[in-house]
């Protein structure tokens, strides 16, 4: 049809929220309806270009995942191949069948329940057997990696989720990519240099979901993995950390990218059937950057597949790579390993073995598959790949000793307290060559765990040095040119809780110790500073302290001042997190107490400065503010919601529309539409007329090559029939225009749904009716 560009008048259109429910619009009465304003007219859509973009969290959502090998996720390419019947069926029934159980990490290592085989069993068995250079045989192969149950993810990379977790797609052969999966090293090593932490340094966050005991159990995990390595897991700091990952959890389940994605943040996704000791230092693995063991080119030296005894659909799961895509830096195959599978891991029966290690004549079959602790092999091979220095080590208890072994010529000592400690370090019998400035042989004291920390130190004479941190952290280097065999120097440290903390932005404090038990007959206390024109704030994550009615034993007791006669706020104990505190004033005393008796895990809690940001001028809410601890949210009134940029407020979305002609734009277009989003239009005109519906802009989440992938995003347009019934017109998502839409009555109604990740532009639609 062809427009003639015209100025129009519109008449104001009246419109009432609407809601989805089971396929019904529900409407308010006649005293709520609100005026419409339309945001575009008609001319604005069909002369103007906007601008496609999309939101900077594609790695928040593992589970979004084109596939998984095993519970490591795998992005997928759009498909420029229409799948057969068949294959469409196939693919739909596997996604049915994922989302039917959550599946965890402990699921899938431990087998899967009798509920799970039967649903198997459903799935058709067309896989065969696999070459060894074949490593996804008939499932497309991705461009990016990601570990899913097991989740890593890989720019180029492959992965393919472990269960039920991504999305698994057929090919006709005749159509295979010839892309193979590349990215992964034997031994579970990535051979990508971009996706190592870089100085082994594994920024975190974690989701305010989680319980208290979440918190600590991720935290147990991360000191694990830092117990025997280099590897450090640190608090995001936004400024210092552009990438790094966050605790989620998703209803993949347990799912993780392998290494560093370098896309900002990434999630690391640990379901209610995965928060278990071993099974999150599994998905850390990922993290760090490993695969399974059993994927090693060389495994098939080591461990047998018995491919009749797997599930259905799962054989993926064991194929090997080749050599080009693992790197196993010399270290021999490691049944042990944490990264390994069990011999039952998707097995179509309790008692039937899926991979066995192979017989050794006068030897025991190793075990295989252990979630308890980190082998000396996934050890060694975490040094390697981050080149940890061989003389050093991490230390994580209150007190301890260290000096250079013999003939070393780089040492390096990570010592880590808790947030609210400082360390004492002194350093003895110091048997250093003199030099100029300390150039050719030298003791280097960082406050905090990495190269950019501040320097406290540089010592290469003197007897007897004493050196306090100022945080939680200290990094100490021994460097020299000529090694010899007596020790350089002797140092011990201490831990060293309470004293004063002066907060700029936010702070963290902790119990001694934290998340394992504090330590009995222990008194801290910390004196907390905030910048003059805020108040302290504090705000608890994880609690638990002996309990008592009265809070006689143990105990945390807080002032609203510096002094111990300052007011007293709380005292708290037991094991329920308390409510935020805050202080009347930029100053606050925390005091922690612990008898001889019964020790807990403790606590940590957020520092903020805390005022009332909606008092001021410029906080930038449009309609309404409303102050919270350590920072404000905008809102907006009735008939109105928030933007996507959380501070302009715009008219509700969805709505009835009759006029003859008009405009339809996503809410906040044609900037980023809002998560978690539906709305609802109808579009009603006189009886015997029809409406045609014409995009002019579109790009929502998804692929509209293969329309029963809008699981996501996506965007419904049905006609309402005089009986009451719908005739379906499509289901949108993607990048690509639909086609001119004329409706079968003279109702068409549209429906927009968003997810909870990854937001787009949206669309943009001018409408009109007629004869």
């Amino acid at each position: 049809m062809q427009w003639t560009l015209k100025m129009i008048n519109y008449t104001k259109l009246t419109v009432t929220c609407l809601v989805i429910a089971t396929s019904a619009i529900l409407i308010s009465s006649d005293n709520n309806i609100r005026k419409y304003k339309q945001k575009y007219t008609i001319e604005d859509l069909l002369t103007k270009t906007f601008p496609k973009k999309t939101s900077n969290d594609l790695d928040m959502d593992p589970c979004k995942a084109g596939h998984f090998l095993d519970d490591i996720a795998i992005q997928s390419q759009v498909q420029p191949n229409k799948l057969t019947k068949d294959e469409v069926i196939f693919q739909e029934e596997v996604e049915k069948y994922k989302k039917e159980v959550l599946e965890g990490l402990q699921v899938e290592e431990e087998g899967l329940t009798n509920y799970l085989r039967k649903k198997s069993k459903q799935i058709p068995n067309e896989n065969p057997v696999r070459a060894s250079n074949d490593p996804l045989g008939d499932l497309t192969t991705p461009e990016n990696g990601y570990h899913a149950k097991y989740d890593i993810y890989w720019k180029s990379g492959t992965h393919v989720p472990d269960g039920m977790n991504g999305r698994l797609k057929r090919k006709k052969r005749d159509n295979w990519s010839q892309k193979i999966f590349k990215n992964r090293k034997i031994r579970a090593a990535t051979a990508r240099k971009e996706r190592i932490w870089d100085y082994g340094v594994i920024p975190y966050e974690i989701d305010g979901n989680f319980s208290g005991l979440h918190r600590a159990l991720f935290k147990q995990a991360m000191k694990h993995w830092e117990n025997f390595t280099c590897i450090k897991f640190i608090e995001r700091d936004r400024d210092e950390h552009p990438n790094y990952i966050t605790f989620t959890e998703k209803t993949c389940g347990c799912c993780s990218f392998v290494g560093k994605r370098g896309n900002g943040g990434q999630a690391i996704s640990i379901g209610k059937n995965c928060d278990k000791f071993g099974i999150v230092v599994h998905e850390l693995g990922h993290v760090v950057g490993f695969w399974h063991e059993h994927t090693r080119p060389d495994r098939d030296k080591h461990v047998e597949i018995l491919r009749d005894n797997i599930m259905n659909g799962q054989e993926y799961n064991f194929n090997k790579l080749t050599d080009d895509e693992v790197n196993s830096l010399g270290l021999t195959y490691d049944y042990d390993s944490i990264m390994h599978y069990a011999r039952s891991t998707f097995s179509k029966g309790t008692f039937l073995d899926t991979i066995q290690p192979i017989d050794v004549p006068g030897k025991k079959k190793p075990e295989i598959g252990q979630r308890v602790r980190l082998s000396q092999g996934d050890i060694a091979q975490t040094n390697i790949l981050y080149k940890c220095p061989k003389c050093g080590e991490t230390f994580q208890m209150n007190t301890g000793k260290f000096s250079p072994q013999e003939n070393a010529a780089k040492c390096e000592w990570r010592i880590t307290a808790t947030h609210g400690e400082k360390i004492l370090l002194n350093i003895s019998d110091l048997n250093i060559a003199k030099s100029h400035d300390c150039r050719t042989e030298y003791v280097e004291v960082r406050d905090g765990y990495w190269h950019k920390s501040p320097i406290l130190g540089v010592f290469c004479k003197g007897k007897f040095h004493q050196i306090m941190s100022r945080g939680s952290r200290m990094l100490v280097k021994y460097v020299s040119s000529y090694p010899k065999e007596k020790p350089g120097f002797k140092a011990s440290f201490e831990a060293i809780c309470g004293g004063d903390l002066v907060v700029e932005t936010e702070g963290h404090l902790e119990s001694p110790n934290f998340p394992d038990d504090y330590q009995p007959n222990k008194e801290c206390i910390w004196r907390i500073t905030v910048p003059e024109e805020f108040r302290v704030a504090l705000k608890f994550q994880s609690f638990e302290v002996e309990n008592h009615d009265g809070c006689v034993y143990d105990y945390i007791e807080i002032h609203d001042g510096l002094a111990l006669k300052s007011p007293v706020l709380k005292v708290y104990c037991g094991y329920k997190i308390p409510q935020d505190v805050t202080s009347s004033s930029n100053q606050m005393l925390v005091k922690f107490v612990s008898d001889g008796s019964v020790q807990k895990a403790g606590f940590s809690a957020l520092i903020l400065k805390e005022y009332d940001e909606c008092s001021v001028i410029d906080h930038g809410c449009e309609q309404e503010c409303i102050n919270t601890i350590g920072s404000y949210e905008c809102s907006c009134k009735i008939g109105y919601e928030l933007h996507s940029d959380g501070k302009k407020c715009e008219a509700a979305c969805g709505g009835m529309l009759s006029d003859s002609n008009g405009t339809i734009t996503s809410p906040s277009f044609p900037e980023l539409y809002p998560l978690n989003k539906n709305c609802v239009w109808e579009i009603k005109a006189e009886p015997q007329f029809r409406i045609t519906l014409n995009f002019t802009h579109f790009d929502l989440e998804g692929n509209n090559a293969q329309p029963h992938q809008c699981e996501y995003d996506r965007l419904e347009v049905y006609s309402k029939m005089s009986d009451n019934k719908i005739k379906d017109h499509g289901l949108f998502c993607g990048s690509k225009l639909p086609s001119l839409i004329t409706s079968d009555s003279n109702i068409l109604r549209i429906v927009f749904s968003s997810d909870s990740s990854t937001q787009k532009t949206g669309f943009a639609a001018i409408y009109f009716t007629g004869t």
